[in-house]
């Protein structure tokens, strides 16, 4: 069984300043489908995974992931759907739309905050993603462009 995480400790890794691992050149999903990567920290033992997951063909909602490669720990996610409520537990409070999970020690990853996407797309969402996560030098990513009548 893993140890739990403090909330300290969660945000230390958070705000780790983090590297592409190799050189790689990734297409974002254009509709359903998830990619997976991995991104290093301060040492050569702080690896962490990102995960992108598009829901549906040309959905409208995608969730970006910043995990601890060793024990699958989710440290941050957000949430983007602008049609999904979330509600926290702690108070029952609904949140609409698109919002941010970040790990504490006594809620783990179930409370959330609002997240105002400030009428970005996907694609655009990912490197906003990147910066929630410290991710200060990423892989090429590619959008993929929609063509849709």
């Amino acid at each position: 069984m893993a140890m739990k995480l403090t909330t300290d400790e969660a945000k230390y890794l958070i705000d780790m300043m983090k590297n592409k691992v190799k050189d790689e050149i990734i297409d974002f999903p254009s509709c359903k489908g998830k990619i997976v990567f991995d991104v290093i920290g301060e040492k050569k033992n702080d690896l962490f995974t990102v995960n992108i997951d598009r829901k549906g063909k040309n959905a409208n909602g995608c969730t970006y992931q910043g995990r601890v490669k060793a024990n699958n720990q989710i440290l941050i996610r957000l949430d983007v759907n602008p049609s999904s409520v979330h509600v926290n537990p702690s108070n029952g409070k609904k949140i609409e739309g698109t919002h941010l999970h970040i790990y504490s020690e006594k809620y783990e990853m179930s409370e959330a905050i609002p997240f105002d996407v400030n009428n970005k797309d996907l694609f655009d969402m990912c490197f906003e993603f990147f910066k929630l996560f410290n991710i200060v030098d990423v892989p090429t990513i590619q959008s993929q462009i929609e063509f849709e009548e």
